[in-house]
């Protein structure tokens, strides 16, 4: 983003990115409560967020990890005394996705009915091509195999805490998404539609992109 404000906390209209994001998980009537990652010295000011938003699931925020992997392993640790049955479904959810819908979430919850993993995910639509050094091209990948994958994701609270506690941290510092590890470990994972404005906030021409969407939902004034 090239600021020194993380991405996360980046405002559009006045309002950070962050709390677009979890007004939708509010909204979700299959959402119980929430639970937020993040770096210590932003707790007070996303407490302060959730009485200015009446962000009534918001439980205290979990402390951030080293990494992705470490944030998610708290943030479920953190849920432990809420989600006690073993079919129990937790939603892993990136802060920076602010328009991923109510009704994506019911999808995925839906889905673990099915499998103990879900994950949404849209057609690779452009020729994709690999390079080993990024130069030149080495091999053309089969188009219609191909999904890009998003968040949020899915997964059977009990056995993905378990399997997040039972991995030594250095082989988590490996992986990327939330699905690798499970399926690294044989998981079944069950692919649904994802929602091509369900984008992921990366660069600051994101913000704006973010902004004509939420006006054209009327999300915002």
């Amino acid at each position: 983003m090239g600021t020194d404000i993380p991405k996360q906390y980046q405002a559009i209209m006045g309002k950070p990115v962050l709390i677009y994001t979890l007004e939708q998980l509010q909204s979700c009537e299959a959402v119980g409560g929430i639970v937020v990652a993040a770096a210590r010295e932003w707790h007070e000011q996303i407490l302060r967020w959730k009485a200015e938003y009446g962000l009534t699931k918001l439980r205290a925020p979990a402390p951030a990890g080293r990494d992705r992997q470490g944030s998610i392993l708290n943030g479920l640790r953190a849920l432990r005394p809420f989600l006690t049955g073993s079919r129990d479904g937790v939603v892993v959810q990136d802060a920076v996705r602010p328009l991923a819908s109510a009704d994506l979430m019911i999808r995925l919850l839906q889905g673990l009915e099915e499998a103990p993993g879900v994950l949404p995910v849209l057609p690779v639509t452009d020729t994709a091509y690999t390079s080993r050094d990024g130069r030149w091209v080495d091999g053309l990948l089969e188009r219609s195999t191909l999904y890009a994958g998003q968040a949020p994701e899915a997964f059977r609270y009990q056995a993905y805490l378990r399997l997040y506690e039972e991995t030594p941290p250095e082989v988590l510092s490996t992986m990327s998404g939330s699905c690798q590890l499970p399926y690294s470990r044989g998981w079944k994972v069950k692919m649904i539609p994802g929602e091509h404005e369900n984008i992921k906030i990366t660069y600051p021409s994101d913000l704006e992109l973010c902004e004509k969407l939420l006006r054209k939902r009327e999300l915002v004034p």
